[in-house]
């Protein structure tokens, strides 16, 4: 089926199944990646069901407003969780310097290639609210929106539900573009939505958070601290209006009295801790007499270890002197051996060899 005949889902499982078959072939590749205008919101929308409900009415030029629509979560002054579900029309009121968690109306399945960015519109910021929360939500992801809404007036915030809480933009990511380049990276892994943080509950989130929790805004508590000293200083100016004018001097007397006895007792410490000094001062002077004489001869052993050094390196040298001496001494006199040596052996080498004597004749024997 061409695209341009597709119509809009009927159902939520229409959408969801939609989704699947899309979460990574996208149905208009010519598209450029660049935030979408209406044009192209209106055509994933209908084609891929990334979002439903979806009313093409509440397209802008390059976004698409929702409304508020499911749990809204808030904790009171005791603490005490308060939950309830909130549709289009129906009334919703924000209590001074509250947080209230809303989900809004449509279910996203966005696909791998497309991310969103949300807002609060205009007017609601321009009326005292604050959206508390990061604005970009990831490819891949599927769920309601939670989003926490801040009243920062000091009077209650009626929400008009049948105005569009937030404006979302949507953006086409690079996923699945066409490698040009000579030399890509060797290893390309998209890192994809954790499936396990896909459809979560406002208990999810909010666990999450803040395990569970209440989550309050602080200034109800400044509020009432700043209420409760003001009380505390009026009950006080009324008590000493009340007292009359004996009753506070008979006040100032007594207090009069107490400066007295602290005075007294400032005085006593001082002259104590001059006692305690005086009594240290001679142990302070022995004290240190003995670090004297200890630096003293501190003082003379390092100059004694400086001449033990000294002799030790003069001694080191003269020995070292008189072995190199006895060794030339050494090796002279072996030269002079080898030379010995080599002289006799060639007088040895020129001697003539000694001549033998010639027999004689034995007489005959005489008979």
């Amino acid at each position: 089926m061409q695209t341009d005949q597709i119509t809009y889902s009927s159902n939520d499982d229409e959408a969801a199944a939609r989704a699947t078959t899309y979460e990574q072939n996208d149905p208009f590749p010519s598209i450029p990646r660049a935030l979408l205008s209406s044009v192209e919101i209106d055509d994933y929308a209908r084609v891929t069901g990334m979002l439903f409900p979806f009313f093409p009415k509440a397209l802008k030029s390059a976004s698409y407003e929702a409304h508020i629509g499911g749990s809204a979560i808030w904790w009171d002054e005791k603490g005490k969780r308060i939950e309830r579900t909130v549709k289009r029309g129906e009334q919703l009121v924000l209590e001074a310097n509250s947080i209230v968690f809303v989900q809004v109306e449509p279910t996203f399945r966005l696909p791998d290639y497309m991310a969103i960015r949300f807002n609060l519109r205009i007017t609601h910021v321009h009326r005292g609210l604050l959206l508390g929360t990061g604005p970009l939500v990831d490819p891949g992801f599927h769920g309601k929106l939670l989003i926490p809404l801040h009243n920062l007036t000091s009077s209650p915030y009626n929400l008009n539900t049948n105005d569009a809480l937030i404006w979302i933009e949507f953006t086409k990511t690079t996923f699945g573009a066409a490698r040009t380049e000579d030399q890509p990276a060797d290893l390309k892994k998209f890192v994809g939505f954790p499936p396990n943080k896909r459809n979560m509950t406002p208990d999810d989130y909010l666990r999450k958070a803040n395990g569970g929790n209440p989550i309050r805004s602080s200034i109800p508590d400044a509020v009432g601290d700043a209420r409760r000293s003001a009380k505390s200083a009026e009950r006080w100016s009324k008590t000493i209006a009340g007292i009359g004018f004996a009753g506070f001097v008979a006040l100032v007397v007594a207090l009069y009295a107490v400066y007295l006895q602290v005075g007294s007792m400032i005085q006593n410490s001082t002259a104590l801790t001059a006692s305690v000094q005086q009594m240290l001062l001679p142990v302070a002077a022995d004290t240190k007499a003995g670090s004297e004489k200890i630096a003293a001869g501190q003082s003379q052993m390092d100059r004694m270890n400086q001449q033990l050094d000294q002799l030790s390196r003069t001694m080191e040298t003269k020995l070292t002197d008189r072995a190199a001496a006895a060794q030339a001494q050494i090796d002279r006199l072996t030269q002079q051996t080898d030379r010995l040596n080599q002289d006799l052996d060639v007088i040895k080498k020129s001697k003539p060899p000694r001549r033998s004597s010639p027999k004689r004749a034995r007489p005959a024997a005489v008979r």
